[in-house]
């Protein structure tokens, strides 16, 4: 069994659980694989009913690294993690989801960076793990290296949410790919335990707006499991539209838009694709295009503007014209048009390709 040290650990490993019995084996086991062993790990048990508390428990009595808090009842993601940050004793903070993976090398190519500079947080990229052996990275969108408050004002914000050609900006707003100073994190973690699907993003690009210096790299350190059954990508979210609207409130809010126009159009984006995915949502899970229509007028009930279109690419306005007014219906049977011609185009391609 492995002795925890006197001395303050330098990174505390926060793990959220919630019926992860599949795959927080793996995932603790990859934490406890690091080449560089001065870390605490703490995983809050977020009210589990199958064997992730057994396996989690087991895991802390051979390594006094590990300490497992049990909440009452499922409070979601976000309260779970801030109670591990509350908890927290490291300098600095690092999330992993319990069902993903992290590379041995993650702390160790984090802590010779962070120290050589006083950096608040230190990003890199991470690698979706998809079906039949794929894997899907996400490389890193702008120069590796140190960017001061300067740079982060001349080069990151302007497109750290969205960039206007593409549907995402610079960061990926995911938290597994940053390694976090403790109190920059402790002003500025997410308050709004509510949110159950970009909750991440709320609470990393918060901290990347008033960090005083950020360092990116290129190293692909964290596996995110997109096989997993616990993956938030495979459930039908019955408030998702009320969940995205409430991220680009909380965003207004937090990195107070009316004083940088840049960060307004980018929230300004984020909702509108936010409601976007809503009706995707919908056609997805194959319901019904009246009554989907019926269920996002009445959640839209007595809102006037939906959706704000200020700073946004002219070619959208269209889409918010139809959203401010309520057209779900006729917007459902635009996304299964484009679907369709979409996959008639493929098709035809195949068929030039075979000529």
């Amino acid at each position: 069994m492995k002795k925890r040290k006197k001395n303050t650990p330098f990174f505390s490993v926060i793990v959220p659980v919630y019926n992860n019995e599949d795959d927080i084996e793996k995932c603790i086991s990859s934490i406890l694989a690091q080449t560089y062993d001065d870390f605490e790990l703490i995983i809050v048990d977020d009210g589990s009913t199958d064997k992730t508390p057994d396996i989690c428990d087991d895991f802390a009595q051979k390594d006094e690294r590990i300490r497992v808090i049990h909440r009452q009842g499922n409070g979601g993601v976000t309260a779970a993690r801030n109670e591990g940050l509350f908890y927290s004793s490291g300098e600095y903070i690092y999330h992993v989801d319990g069902d993903d993976w992290i590379a041995e090398k993650l702390l160790e190519t984090a802590k010779n960076r962070l120290d050589k500079a006083s950096i608040d947080i230190f990003v890199f990229c991470h690698v979706k793990v998809l079906e039949n052996n794929q894997y899907q990275k996400r490389k890193l969108r702008v120069e590796e290296g140190l960017y001061d408050k300067e740079r982060l004002k001349k080069q990151i914000y302007p497109w750290m949410i969205f960039q206007l050609d593409k549907k995402g900006g610079i960061d990926s707003g995911s938290l597994c790919d940053k390694v976090i100073k403790r109190k920059l994190l402790q002003k500025h973690y997410c308050s709004d335990t509510s949110l159950f699907r970009g909750e991440d993003c709320v609470c990393a690009w918060e901290c990347l707006y008033f960090a005083d210096n950020v360092y990116f790299s290129e190293e692909m350190l964290y596996f995110y499991n997109r096989l997993s059954e616990t993956s938030g990508q495979k459930k039908y979210r019955k408030n998702l539209l009320e969940n995205e609207k409430a991220i680009a409130k909380y965003l207004r809010s937090s990195l107070k838009v009316k004083e940088d126009f840049e960060i307004e159009r980018q929230i300004n984006m984020l909702e509108f694709y936010g409601i976007v995915r809503s009706i995707h949502q919908e056609i997805n899970f194959h319901h019904s295009f009246f009554s989907s229509a019926q269920l996002l007028k009445m959640k839209c009930k007595g809102e006037r503007d939906i959706c704000c279109y200020k700073g946004m690419p002219l070619k959208i306005y269209p889409y918010v014209l139809l959203i401010n007014h309520q057209c779900f219906l006729f917007l459902m049977m635009c996304v299964i048009l484009k679907k369709y011609i979409y996959k008639l185009l493929c098709i035809f391609r195949g068929w030039i390709i075979d000529i």
